[in-house]
């Protein structure tokens, strides 16, 4: 179903009840000082990457003011076994070389699997 705005289409599963719902990742890094360029070329490595294994990024934003050190990401997922499709990936070998320099550049990651409200 396209969103107004949006330049991808939700993908969207039905629930109990017959509810439209559309999954996600959300994520929030926060990163060691000075490392956005080290996790910039990480990201555009294991973006792709995801995304054979059913994560696609659709939006990557960093901060105007605030702290400088996060970063908030939102993976649009095909559907909800997508979720086990993409965490496996990051275990796969490939995965695991992509990711390998995380321990140098982030400080803490939170992911958040969501659905999409009723309201819109």
């Amino acid at each position: 179903m396209p969103v107004p705005g949006c330049r991808h289409r939700l993908s969207r599963s039905k629930v109990e009840g017959g509810l439209d719902v559309a999954y996600h990742i959300y994520t929030e890094v926060i990163l060691k000082l000075g490392k956005l360029p080290e996790y910039t070329e990480m990201m555009q490595k294991l973006a792709p990457y995801m995304a054979d294994h059913g994560w696609k990024l659709v939006q990557a934003l960093q901060p105007v003011t605030g702290d400088f050190r996060k970063l908030i990401h939102v993976w649009e997922l095909g559907e909800f076994a997508d979720v086990e499709r993409g965490l496996a990936a990051c275990a796969a070998p490939e995965g695991l070389t992509i990711l390998e320099p995380m321990a140098d550049i982030v400080e803490s990651e939170t992911i958040s699997v969501m659905a999409s409200t009723a309201y819109i």
